[in-house]
């Protein structure tokens, strides 16, 4: 069976001629000196990611996790269905995490940092199984410095969860599909348990992982299966040659499944709610291209030339990768799979309702990254000025975007809105909110010591609607008049207007009953302040 397993010889380092496995790296000595630079590497995404951690303010999204993990199970899986778009895992770990480590902004992200720093080293050892070492740690080298994946590991939502998820479940495939010999049953029967577990916890972390990720998975296999009943001979992924793959693959596809089914009628429903209403817009090339180009290096500065322009350089390095594997088709064909099939789904599904959106994609980019990092490694090493300075180059631009994430990049600025009301309200003030959930960051960011409030959304309080941001209409003025008469002075927190209020019906209420004081105006919110007319 040597020859099957033997690609084209070549010459080593020292000159002489070696055989090229697909799985094997010939230019790494000992598998033991992964272990410096894949430390190192860790490292450093960990120093990213936990740096700075609490620098940003808790923005609108964060604090109603925040509000989902405060409520007990039960609870939690009622509110759920009832008004948000994802699965409960990622709810249920931050209930238990801010049990004990509490909930402030640096407690809150510190779950998604250490899951999108523990994605680096798995996610090097199964590329590094699929490509070699050093393809493998320079993988995980562009995970560790994305600019995308930073910013999520600094988030409190599901992205880094789901990243962690998909690279056990990346480990486990590639374990499985490069170990054990033709004839052979499948070495390390508990990499399959892994696989289940893994794409169950990614299932239960977002709803589209729940579709598109078993899609990708599948439709990748059963191309391979497929190629192989048709007579393509496998010289490179022989796990796949082992006794029994396909059913193995197909038991583990339905114990995934099994393991997710408690939450199905919750996520049919869930469908349901976004299939009748979604506030994402309909993608266009545009949108597109800035979603790859986040997924790649982020947001790069303005002043940057060619700032759009620059996601050529990955997509060229991703076609040398392509050429480099040229002639193991299995792996282009596993890679490609995974990374392309999930966005064209998304865009397939946005001809109905619009759910096209670059963070549901954030897991795409493990197979994307490798591919890049195989057009960077050339097949002997790192030897070449040239792919050194492609390196460099694409080092520098995620450099750069880190930069532009750490320094300019401005989530909504809850804490600066909840201190200017704080300085000027007095007791028993109305403050009206017209996206009523944004109560959340507001009374997060509120002192403790300013004056007493009273609340209301309008058109309806906090989640009374069943809906996050019951729109504004004609029919609710009645409701506003009568909320804000008799009072001495109230305060309108005016946000995500463009969905709740696109009309300015709620502004016009205000100005005819009401005096305007002040308007004060932050990136995506405005504050205005209004006393009673004829009132000193």
């Amino acid at each position: 069976m040597k020859d099957e397993l033997t690609l084209s010889p070549r010459r080593g380092l020292s000159g002489a001629i070696v055989s090229e496995r697909p799985h094997q790296d010939v230019s790494t000595p000992h598998p033991s000196s992964l272990i410096p630079p894949l430390l190192a590497v860790t490292l450093l995404g960990g120093a990213l990611r936990l740096g700075a951690l609490a620098a940003k303010t808790v923005w609108l999204d964060e604090a109603f996790s925040l509000w989902m993990a405060n409520h007990d199970l039960p609870a939690l899986f009622a509110w759920l269905i009832r008004i948000d778009h994802h699965p409960p895992l990622y709810y249920m770990l931050l209930h238990i995490w801010i049990g004990w480590f509490g909930d402030g902004p640096s407690a809150l992200r510190s779950l998604s940092a250490l899951a999108s720093t523990c994605a680096i080293p798995i996610y090097a050892l199964a590329a590094r199984r699929l490509a070699g070492a050093q393809v493998g740690i320079v993988a995980a080298l562009l995970l560790a410095l994305a600019p995308f994946h930073v910013r999520y590991a600094q988030e409190t939502r599901m992205y880094a969860l789901l990243t962690l998820a998909v690279a056990l479940l990346f480990y486990a495939l590639a374990e499985l599909v490069t170990n054990g010999k033709n004839g052979a049953r499948p070495s390390h029967p508990w990499v399959w348990g892994l696989l289940v577990v893994a794409e169950a916890a990614a299932m239960l972390t977002h709803n589209t992982a729940t579709v598109l990720l078993p899609l990708a998975l599948n439709v990748a296999l059963g191309g391979l299966w497929l190629a192989k009943r048709l007579g393509w001979q496998n010289r490179e992924l022989i796990g796949l040659e082992t006794q029994g793959f396909y059913r193995h693959w197909l038991l583990s596809q339905a114990a995934a499944l099994l393991l997710w089914l408690p939450w199905a009628w919750p996520f049919v429903r869930q469908a349901q709610v976004v299939d009748a209403d979604f506030w994402i817009e309909p993608p266009n090339f545009e949108a597109v291209w800035m979603a790859l180009n986040s997924l790649t290096f982020g947001e790069l500065p303005h002043w940057m030339p060619l700032r759009g322009q620059w996601l050529w350089l990955a997509l060229g390095l991703l076609c040398i990768g392509v050429w480099q594997w040229r002639r193991r088709p299995g792996s282009i064909w596993l890679l490609l799979s995974l990374w392309l099939l999930p966005p064209l789904m998304e865009l397939l599904v946005s001809l109905r309702r619009p759910i096209f959106y670059d963070r549901t994609l954030i897991w795409t980019t493990l197979p994307y990254y490798l591919l890049i990092a195989r057009g960077i490694v050339p097949s002997v090493g790192l030897r070449s000025l040239k792919r050194a300075s492609w390196l460099m180059l694409y080092i520098l631009l995620c450099g750069l975007g880190l930069w532009s994430y750490y320094v300019t990049f401005v989530k909504e600025d809850w804490d600066e809105v909840a201190a200017y009301v704080a300085s000027h309200a007095e007791p028993h003030d109305l403050v009206l909110f017209n996206a009523s959930w944004s109560e959340l960051p507001f009374n997060y960011h509120y002192p403790e010591t300013a004056p007493p409030l009273v609340h209301h959304g309008v058109p309806a309080d906090l989640f009374d609607a069943g809906t996050l941001e019951p729109p504004m209409t004609a029919a609710d003025g009645p409701y506003v008049r009568q909320l804000v008469n008799g009072q001495s002075q109230v305060w309108l927190v005016y946000s995500h207007w463009w969905y709740t209020d696109a009309d300015g019906f709620l502004l016009q209420v205000l100005d005819e009953a009401l005096e305007t004081v002040e308007t004060k105006e932050w990136p995506g919110i405005r504050v205005v302040r209004y006393k009673q007319r004829n009132t000193p």
